[in-house]
């Protein structure tokens, strides 16, 4: 599996078959700016309503026919906008050609264009031989070890930029309550309060010999079978 990151929370994970994209903020993105031609997602997930998550979403879903899995009142409002949408809730499992997802709890809020938009939430995607954690926007929260408990991820990408999410010092605690195999930081550096540094938490992190930290250039791709084996 391939894993590509846009900067700021958006990034996308890939099998021989499918693409799975989380939170694709992509044109607007200051840290990128469009939307790459070869990206053809087979599922899109958005974890809450903010724009600076929901993004492309509406686009990409009409382009490739693709579904937006999201929050029950989320998917709604974008199924209105154009998009195919899989509405759904914390705990409920939607099967996919690639595997399968699940929204769990994230502590944060949801809105899109002014209102309020369901429920934030992480995602567990399951593709067989390996499963990510993608925690959206949220602060650290004690169930993270429940969530590790159930779902065993070996991917988690974790919100560590500070001011809207978890800041370094809440992150590190973050890892060691999941105990991946790999860290990918995400939401840090868009803008002037997301302030933390990714290098000083994959410091900490690895002092702590908790996970491998990946910190990931805008653009980059991670080959995950060179990375963990």
């Amino acid at each position: 599996m391939n894993i590509r990151y846009y900067g700021h929370s958006a990034i996308s994970f890939h099998t021989d078959e499918h693409t799975v994209v989380v939170d694709p903020f992509l044109t607007d993105n200051p840290l990128y700016g469009k939307v790459p031609p070869e990206l053809k997602p087979s599922t899109i997930v958005c974890t809450h309503g903010h724009e600076d998550h929901v993004g492309n979403a509406v686009e990409l879903s009409k382009h490739h026919q693709a579904p937006i899995v999201a929050c029950f009142e989320l998917a709604n409002q974008l199924e209105k906008l154009g998009g195919t949408v899989i509405p759904c809730g914390l705990g409920g499992r939607v099967q996919h050609a690639w595997g399968w997802s699940k929204l769990v709890p994230a502590f944060h809020s949801s809105s899109y264009g002014g209102q309020y938009m369901g429920m934030p939430a992480g995602v567990i995607l399951n593709f067989g031989e390996h499963v990510v954690y993608h925690a959206g926007d949220t602060c650290v929260f004690s169930d993270m070890k429940l969530i590790a408990e159930l779902y065993k991820p070996t991917i988690a990408v974790l919100p560590m930029g500070g001011h809207f999410t978890m800041d370094i010092y809440e992150a590190v605690k973050a890892v060691e309550f999941i105990r991946p195999e790999v860290v990918i930081p995400v939401h840090y550096g868009t803008w002037p309060p997301l302030s933390e540094s990714p290098q000083e938490f994959k410091k900490q992190v690895e002092e702590k010999k908790l996970a491998r930290v990946e910190v990931m250039a805008v653009d980059q791709i991670l080959d995950l079978k060179k990375l963990l084996h």
